[in-house]
């Protein structure tokens, strides 16, 4: 298997399609868990790995868990899948709050620093000549607020967004974007910012997601000139062909 990659975000059972298509690539696919999960079995070869977002430490074990996989660990996909969320989380009363600050944001923040405290070390090591590459996924969903203004949605969809996860999926991709920034002019990690929306086809089944943004990684490790500062905090679409514009090595 030629790389480790880390799921993260939409977890096992519900994203096992991103696992598979990770393997079917030839990759080794780590995916998270709840805690709640009663099942982890899986029939494909990927691993799904407990992890409680609310712990600093937790994600400690889960980065630690994808590095004893196969030795290393060289990308990471952080999900933020507003539409699997929007059920999940009700009205913004105290309790439920505090959940979601903790499932959806602060959890994040964990992972992230997790991560690039242990790409940074492997490139002080000097043990792989590549840096790491961390993924920020965001998939739209309609919101309360749509509804409200055009009430024909109610129609066709029931699946709204309500202020705690769209207000969290906005926090996501501030901080995807501005973490993006914080490193884009070091060499330790590469960060990658993919928005999905409803209309996305790539983007329409995690399978063909998965697919492609494997693709679309490897390719930024064989292209001739690095990525710019200014385009590793840039939005791309799914199904995007190449990054950056750049040529490839054939």
């Amino acid at each position: 298997m030629d790389k480790t990659i880390l799921i993260a975000g939409k977890d096992f059972p519900d994203g096992k399609d991103l696992a598979s298509s990770a393997i079917l690539l030839g990759d080794a696919a780590v995916i998270t868990a709840s805690p709640l999960t009663p099942e982890l079995n899986t029939e494909d070869g990927s691993v799904p790995v407990i992890w409680n977002r609310a712990s600093a430490l937790s994600a400690r074990s889960l980065v630690l868990s994808s590095l004893n996989q196969n030795g290393h660990l060289d990308e990471a996909v952080l999900i933020f899948d507003e539409q699997y969320f929007a059920p999940k989380y009700g009205s913004a009363g105290a309790a439920e709050s505090n959940r979601a600050f903790d499932e959806l944001i602060l959890g994040y923040h964990y992972l992230t620093a997790e991560l690039l405290l242990r790409f940074g070390q492997r490139k002080l090591a000097g043990l792989e000549s590549k840096p790491g590459k961390i993924a920020f996924v965001y998939k739209s969903n309609l919101r309360d607020v749509d509804a409200v203004k055009k009430p024909d949605l109610r129609a066709s969809n029931s699946n709204f967004s309500k202020a705690l996860v769209a207000a969290a999926g906005d926090a996501f991709k501030a901080f995807a974007e501005n973490f993006a920034a914080s490193v884009s002019a070091t060499d330790d990690v590469i960060p990658v910012l993919v928005e999905c929306d409803s209309e996305n086809e790539t983007a329409k089944r995690d399978g063909s997601l998965m697919t492609w943004l494997c693709d679309y990684m490897d390719q930024i490790d064989i292209l001739k000139k690095d990525l710019t500062p200014k385009q590793k905090v840039s939005w791309i679409k799914a199904g995007t062909k190449s990054p950056g514009g750049f040529a490839l090595f054939k």
